[in-house]
């Protein structure tokens, strides 16, 4: 038995309750545990406490016992527990040294501790850059990688030691499509090939479908269902937990619930979707067949003219973008890890200059202004909170953004109190940020920048980590900001919140603008190509739809009101 797990309960330092109270697990050589359940379930935690890292290097009170490869992990030293178990941590760059030049070097950091030789060193770095498909990045500088991109290289400095465990704590969070379907491609062979035990925390229930052998459902510390993926990912379990099941089991129930079963005929949902290749499509002549999405607002909330950004270390992150989003738009961007997407919208607040071109806001060039005069007009919520909080009480942190703009008095605390309400965290007022669990830290980078009641709005990969309560209350934030006329970019790589929440998308790759359409268009048969030279692709809905020929059904109630019709 590779993980063992008997009546475990683990406090933190400090703490006046048990986030875990009494785990029984177990994982065998070659399997696949996938563990689901809504945020503050105790997830991250069981990471922690499974791979031995709890309470040896973060304090804390673990009773019951824990063992790795059949030893008490109170009895392994942390380098013995890290040769058993390799963990990847929900927030991956802190997993990074920090020191290494070259992804190369970052990845061959843990092998060279093992004291392995050089050739077997170089051999496991190359072996899991192909894994990952990250060849490209061996020469790139660590520190200016994306967030999908650090997620992939923390993986693979994770696999490159070769553990016969692996726990894993949300390892998609960040990742486009295709570097999901790579990422079970992998663990798939691992498991299979290698015998690698696997221990899953993941939101993403449909990879978890595919990949897991079975599922365990954790709410309030403790297992309250297990059993067969599929069993358990179709259990109303889920949605009474607060989890929402695989696109697959929602295209179904939804289709069913309006008595029209029927009209799925023999399709297999499954297989459709598990079909969907990541394409080769010539992006030259992509670019050449872009629509412009027609733009009904009134003025420009923003424009980027001939937009070239290259980082310190010589890579080219933007190419000759043009792109302009008109005032009340609600706009996704989308594309794939390391696209330039973050590095587009950071150019609004002047976080980044333009090597090349200009960036307007709201009809000025944002040359020569500085970042605290964009901050009225601009509202950036980052990819990664903890790069954004920094105070001691969840209230401060709310209030800072309309402080620093001169707010004070009753005025300052209603904008504090409308935005940690938006975001469901009114309750926590006086809770320290950093006590918060990473989806509601998420919240309340978000929160914080909806203080300052600003035109435009931009949520940088806002859905990550949030389990199903989040994500309405995401659909409805951005609904509600759309409906008191402010511009709303959302950078995602949730497909189905992109299509549910907006009314445009702008595909992004290499650093270039390939489409600028509707929704509904950017979702329908035709621009298929287009997703596929992105490596990204269409919710299940707009799969399924097509091949009953309704048309574009990029959501489920688009199919269902196409079925209907």
């Amino acid at each position: 038995m590779m993980l063992q797990l008997r009546e475990v309960r683990y406090r933190y330092a400090g703490g006046n309750r048990d986030i875990l109270a009494g785990i029984d697990l177990d994982v065998e050589a070659g399997q696949v545990l996938g563990i689901v359940g809504p945020n503050d379930a105790g997830k991250s935690t069981l990471c922690l406490v499974a791979a031995g890292l709890a309470p040896a290097t973060i304090g804390g009170r673990l009773d019951g016992s824990v063992r790795l490869g059949g030893a008490e992990t109170r009895d392994l030293r942390p380098y013995e527990a890290a040769q058993r178990c390799g963990v990847l941590l929900q927030r991956p760059e802190l997993q990074l040294t920090g020191t290494a030049e070259t992804v190369f070097e970052e990845i061959a950091f843990g092998p060279r501790n093992l004291a392995l030789d050089l050739p077997t060193v170089v051999e496991r770095v190359e072996w899991a850059l192909a894994a990952l498909n990250i060849e490209d990045l061996a020469p790139r500088d660590p520190k200016h990688l994306s967030g999908g991109q650090a997620q992939l290289v923390a993986l693979a400095s994770v696999l490159a030691l070769r553990p016969p465990l692996l726990v894993l704590d949300e390892p998609t969070g960040q990742l486009d499509p295709a570097g999901t379907r790579l990422l079970a491609d992998a663990l798939l062979s691992l498991a299979s090939n290698r015998g690698t035990a696997i221990l899953i925390v993941e939101q993403r229930t449909g990879l978890l479908a595919r990949l897991a052998d079975e599922v365990a459902v954790l709410d309030g510390g403790r297992i309250v269902a297990r059993g067969p993926a599929a069993a358990v990912l179709s259990s109303p379990v889920l949605d009474e937990v607060g989890v929402e099941p695989p696109p697959v089991v929602r295209v179904r129930r939804a289709v069913e619930a309006a008595g029209l079963g029927h009209r799925l005929g023999g399709l297999d949902l499954d297989a459709i979707d598990r079909s969907w290749p990541p394409g080769t499509a010539d992006a030259t002549d992509i670019v050449l067949r872009r629509e412009r999405a027609p733009d009904t607002a009134t003025g420009e909330a923003a424009r980027w003219e001939a937009v070239d950004f290259a980082y310190p270390d010589g890579t080219r992150a933007l190419s000759g973008v043009d792109l302009g989003l008109g005032e009340g738009a609600v706009v996704g961007i989308v594309g794939q890890n390391g696209a330039g997407k973050s590095t587009l919208v950071r150019h609004l607040n002047g976080l980044l200059r333009p090597t090349i071109g200009q960036v307007l806001v709201r009809g000025r060039s944002v040359e020569g202004r500085h970042v605290a005069e964009l901050a009225r007009e601009v509202g950036l919520a980052f990819q990664d909170p903890d790069r954004q909080i920094f105070a001691g009480r969840v209230a401060s942190e709310v209030e800072f953004g309309p402080r620093m703009l001169g707010r004070s008095g009753q005025p300052l605390a209603d904008a504090v109190r409308m935005a940690l309400a938006a975001v469901g965290l009114e309750d926590l007022a006086e809770a320290v940020p950093f006590d918060l669990g990473y989806a509601k830290r998420k919240l309340l980078g978000i929160a914080s920048i909806l203080a300052m009641e600003t035109p435009i709005v931009v949520l940088d990969e806002p859905t990550t980590g949030q389990d199903a309560v989040g994500l309405a209350r995401l659909r409805g934030l951005v609904a509600a900001l759309a409906a008191d006329g402010r511009t709303v970019i959302t950078i995602s790589h949730d497909m189905r919140f992109v299509a549910e929440t907006t009314e445009r998308v702008v595909v992004m790759g290499d650093g270039r603008v390939l489409a600028d359409a509707m929704t509904t268009d950017v979702f329908a048969e035709p621009g298929w190509p287009i997703l596929r030279s992105t490596f990204l692709e269409p919710p299940l809905p707009a799969r399924v739809g097509t091949r009953l020929g309704l048309g574009s059904t990029p959501t489920e109630a688009a199919l269902v009101a196409a079925l209907l019709a």
